[in-house]
């Protein structure tokens, strides 16, 4: 919610409130009996009403919601929020009976100080305890609306780049010119080794099968993700008689672990979209590492300056991905993107399920 809005609310609220006590003030004139014999008398209950509801408002607001509810104490919240409103109304009532004291003593007649009786005193100390309380329930609830609409505007927020995000990364799983490319060497290979070729037919058929099935949840197993690498980075070495092209590393167990789908693939394609020369060896370095819970990936392509600049190697867009990382991890993974004269480099770190 904008801080406007909230301003807004606030000032509308006191506003009512000083307006509450006017309506009663008069009203209290128009009766016979009038609780309050002077103007002045109810402009002193008003003026030390507003600064119990401003107390006992902004306490709850301001500290005991954030501390102690929002943390869901609650036996905690109830049994400070009863002391502060008792202390607040004490307080509260002593001011104004000390002030209009100081009033009379001065103003009306220095030699006598006004001292009201304990009934009355008391009296005053429980009406402003439960004006206190009144105004922290008040307090309690504006805090808990304003928090309850700003984290849903936040998950709508969150909903949106989620989506946005989640498209990109389907219109990059599914790339027409990869998939035109790969069927084409097969098809060529079929002339040569037909059984080559239904190897890499099925493997293709296993990599959409996965594109279209497996990305639907959320977690899948960890050694499919790989396999689903692998057997990417198999049909793209169709494309080159460089057996040196690309190498892959993979070290660690995968058994028991989860992660999110398609996370890795979109920096290997990217990788194989900008590296230019399929003749130099080793023109593609990917290495993934299973350490305990944590996976490391790293990838790096050398391209031609002459034909790319670096700040085209992002491919989907590195501010894509991190916006789906952010989303899935907050801050407990890393992201670097190192650029030189004829290399791109990403390192990548996060936490396996």
């Amino acid at each position: 919610m904008k801080k406007s809005t909230v301003f807004l609310l606030h000032l509308g609220y006191w506003l009512l409130y000083c307006l509450m006590f006017s309506v009663m003030f008069t009203l209290s004139r128009s009766t016979i009996q009038s609780a309050f014999a002077d103007w002045d008398d109810g402009l002193f209950l008003g003026i030390f009403g507003v600064i119990n509801g401003l107390f006992g408002f902004y306490i709850f607001y301001l500290w005991l919601v954030p501390r102690y509810l929002n943390h869901q104490k609650v036996k905690a919240f109830i049994s400070l929020g009863l002391g502060v409103s008792l202390v607040v109304g004490a307080f509260c009532a002593w001011l104004m009976l000390l002030t209009t004291g100081l009033v009379i003593w001065f103003v009306l007649d220095a030699n006598k100080f006004f001292v009201m009786d304990w009934e009355s005193q008391l009296i005053f100390a429980g009406v402003f305890t439960l004006l206190s309380m009144i105004n922290g329930a008040i307090g309690t609830v504006m805090r808990g609306f304003i928090t309850w609409y700003g984290d849903i505007h936040l998950k709508e927020l969150e909903a949106n780049r989620t989506l946005k995000t989640e498209l990109a990364l389907i219109k990059a799983q599914i790339n027409p010119h990869f998939l035109f490319n790969t069927l084409n060497n097969i098809d060529v290979l079929i002339e040569h080794d037909a059984k080559k070729a239904s190897l890499y037919l099925n493997k293709l058929s296993d990599l959409l099968r996965f594109v279209l099935y497996e990305t639907q949840s959320d977690l899948i197993p960890l050694s499919l993700e790989i396999d689903h690498i692998k057997k990417y980075v198999e049909l793209q070495k169709l494309r080159t008689t460089n057996d040196n092209y690309i190498t892959l590393h993979i070290s660690g167990e995968t058994e028991g672990l989860k992660i999110h789908p398609m996370l890795i693939i979109p920096f290997i394609e990217n990788a194989f979209k900008f590296a230019t020369n399929k003749k130099l060896n080793e023109a593609i370095e990917i290495e993934l590492a299973i350490k305990g819970k944590q996976l490391s990936f790293r990838c790096k392509n050398l391209f031609d300056p002459e034909k790319s600049s670096n700040e085209s190697h992002g491919g989907l867009g590195n501010h894509l991905l991190r916006q789906r990382l952010d989303f899935l991890f907050k801050q407990k993974y890393t992201l670097e993107t190192l650029s030189h004269k004829n290399s791109y480099t990403v390192n990548l770190t996060l936490p396996l399920k």
